[in-house]
């Protein structure tokens, strides 16, 4: 019996004695960003470490959306938040988002970057019916300039080297590789754009001034001030089109090509649709460098 009572207190007391890592899985802490091209800068420094929860899913508008009950759980276990910077989601969440998890830090990733304040050109608001009108505030689409990125990166890896110092060198690593992929990104940009210097192209939301900053590009928006044109409106935007050759009509995945359609129509243009939102994030800007090439090439 006492030879019995021994091995029943041993298997008790051994399972207690074995060490955690080896029976329990590692728990991932949580970094939350606000929008997917967010995600792939985070994962390409930080490697498999961490969970990243997107706020903004794919489809959905970063001027319209409202976090789930799920989202705002994981949000509650947060370490980190990755601000973009200006989209309106962001200004109408973020202080709620803060109330949520008080402890988590907030990172904003347009704090370095070179900021545009648009005002739009005088052909943009005559479609309008605005002439004389200027829109202003922060234009927020930071992420589709490989410049910009390359400031948010630094952010990020600042960051993390600073949080988990005892990964430093992977993530050194991975900073490096993912600057240089930046890099052969822009490379690839500014070779194939080169004879294009100059060259007008129009979108229905305004989303890619930093892109067109970046390679002497102009856009020319459809859209003002988040309102579509009106019908005289739109054909002050085929006027316009037809005057500058414009030849590509962008319009992004989560808006209406109905007005796209018909200004394409009139210019005998090409509607192409963008996802800069995606999380492919060097493939979605290639693309749209590559149509810009197909629609002015012939």
């Amino acid at each position: 019996m006492k030879i019995l009572k021994v091995l029943i207190l041993l298997t008790l007391i051994l399972p207690a004695c074995n060490s955690p890592k080896e029976n329990q899985p590692d728990i991932k802490k949580t970094i939350t960003v606000s929008i997917l091209p967010q995600k792939y800068f985070v994962e390409k420094i930080a490697g498999d470490h961490f969970n990243i929860n997107v706020m903004i899913p794919p489809g959905a508008s970063p001027v319209t959306y409202e976090p789930t009950p799920k989202q705002m759980k994981e949000l509650s276990n947060s370490f980190v938040y990755f601000r973009i910077g200006h989209i309106e989601f962001e200004k109408s969440w973020m202080k709620k988002l803060m109330d949520i998890n008080p402890d988590m830090q907030i990172v904003d990733l347009s704090k370095n970057a070179t900021l545009i304040y648009p005002e739009q050109k005088v052909e943009a608001e005559h479609a309008h019916d605005h002439e004389g009108h200027h829109h202003h505030g922060i234009d927020p689409h930071i992420w589709t300039s490989p410049k910009e990125v390359k400031k948010q990166a630094k952010a990020i890896y600042d960051f993390l080297i600073k949080y988990d110092s005892g990964n430093n060198d992977e993530y050194s690593v991975n900073y490096k590789l993912f600057n240089d992929e930046v890099d052969s990104l822009d490379a690839y940009l500014r070779e194939v754009l080169l004879p294009y210097k100059g060259l007008k192209f129009m979108i229905f939301h305004p989303a890619l001034s930093y892109f067109a900053r970046d390679y002497e590009l102009e856009q020319i928006s459809i859209e003002t001030d988040g309102k579509e044109p009106t019908p005289a409106g739109i054909q002050k935007i085929i006027e316009v089109a037809k005057k500058e050759n414009i030849r590509i009509v962008f319009v992004q995945k989560q808006f209406s090509t109905h007005n796209a359609e018909v200004i394409a129509k009139e210019i005998d243009g090409r509607v192409v649709q963008i996802d800069p939102l995606d999380y492919n994030w060097v493939e979605s800007i290639k693309f749209i460098a590559e149509e810009i090439v197909k629609s002015y090439s012939n």
